[in-house]
């Protein structure tokens, strides 16, 4: 009986509920994606740096300066094979321990002009400088891994005191022209006490693609050992780099090709309340309609590495970049995710590093992209 209820009221009443539930955004952590707290009694997601979105599951990514990151698909040599220029394919940032204005840039380059086609053989990794802080523009400064090297990722172990240089491949000549071959997939890993160098041979690991490093290493817990994330956000623990990963985390949910958790290119890391996150690239649109684009970044979260991980199946970034010049670019492919963080103790993701390629285009090239404030605060800290 709704007697004493002004009619316009229970018109509304069904829509004002409808409203109080959808702005009802959170009841744990877990609804925020573990990218921020849930602040009661508002239930609302009170996102860190570098997030947003009611459940902070997007970056917050902001416009990007052209002709930034690793691009040298203009660029051709006597010794190329094909006019598709320098390509390379996503990379890792990482500031010098001793110049603190100089950034390096660990990449995926593709020998004698072949382009992402011919990734395998003629993929190698290389190193690349920039001095104009940590989105580049990158130059060139040498290769670090001959043919075949590919899927790169380095981190910096405190423990050992020394650089982990994880990728797949084997050592092989290339051929006298761009094609693909296929070998088994497998990880190794080199080591250097310098981003420069000598960097040890690589030594096999284990069967598998897409290494994800982490080192356990804290300032309270001063461990060697080292999680290793692969494709299909397989997690294995090893009790030194050098030493055997076992697997103990493996995802319950349906990992098959044109599934729709179907990934690749992880991307794991501890955040500073000691929750665990991959960033990935999600095929999506792939298993959906045939294309590879634009839903491309994937998010999975857990409070612990062998605990229940959620993977929402939404995108976390897409493939349209927005410029400081004002224009944009639809890119038709962006894989291989990887952040650069902060080094404030916080691990605020200040920037996304991706491989790109463009539509009509056989070339790619390495992206880097500022994520939030953060990005301007870090530059403006160090005086660029």
């Amino acid at each position: 009986m709704n007697m004493h209820i002004p009619k316009v009221l229970r018109i509304f009443s069904p829509l004002l509920a409808t409203l109080f539930i959808t702005t009802r955004a959170c009841v744990t952590d877990e609804d925020c994606s573990l990218n921020g707290v849930c602040n009661q009694p508002l239930s609302k997601c009170g996102c860190d740096p570098g997030w947003k979105s009611d459940d902070c599951g997007k970056l917050d990514l902001r416009p990007a300066v052209r002709w930034t990151g690793y691009n040298y698909t203009n660029f051709t040599l006597p010794d190329f094979y094909s006019t598709k220029g320098n390509s390379s394919w996503g990379g890792n940032v990482i500031q010098d321990r001793l110049d603190k204005k100089l950034f390096h840039l660990v990449v995926e380059q593709f020998a004698h002009g072949c382009g992402l086609s011919g990734w395998r053989p003629f993929s190698t990794v290389v190193r690349a400088e920039s001095r104009t802080g940590p989105a580049g523009p990158y130059y060139y400064a040498d290769e670090l891994l001959d043919t075949f090297r590919h899927n790169s990722k380095i981190v910096w172990s405190p423990a050992d005191e020394r650089y982990l240089l994880y990728t797949i491949g084997i050592e092989t000549n290339t051929p006298g022209t761009c094609k693909s071959y296929k070998w088994a997939n497998n990880i190794s890993i080199s080591s250097a006490p310098d981003i420069r160098g000598p960097w040890e041979p690589p030594t096999y690991l284990l069967d598998a693609t897409n290494p994800a490093p982490w080192p356990l290493w804290a300032q309270d817990n001063p461990t060697p050992e080292v999680v290793l994330g692969v494709e299909d956000n397989f997690l294995y623990h090893a009790k030194a780099f050098d030493g055997t990963y076992d697997l103990i985390k493996s995802m319950p949910w349906n990992t098959s090709d044109y599934s729709d958790h179907w990934t690749e290119d992880p991307f794991l890391w501890r955040d500073r309340r000691g929750n665990w996150h991959i960033l990935c690239h999600w095929m999506i649109d792939i298993a959906e309609r045939g294309e590879k684009y634009p839903r491309v970044g994937g998010h999975l979260f857990s409070r612990s590495l062998t605990g229940n991980w959620t993977f929402k199946l939404q995108a976390a970034y897409n493939t349209t970049v927005y410029f400081t010049d004002g224009g944009r670019t639809d890119y038709y492919r962006r894989e291989r995710p990887q952040l650069y963080f902060s080094d404030d103790g916080n691990l605020t993701p200040l920037y996304l590093i991706n491989g790109v390629q463009e539509f009509n285009s056989s070339a790619s090239y390495t992206f880097i992209q500022p994520i939030g404030k953060g990005a301007d605060l870090y530059e403006r800290e160090l005086g660029f």
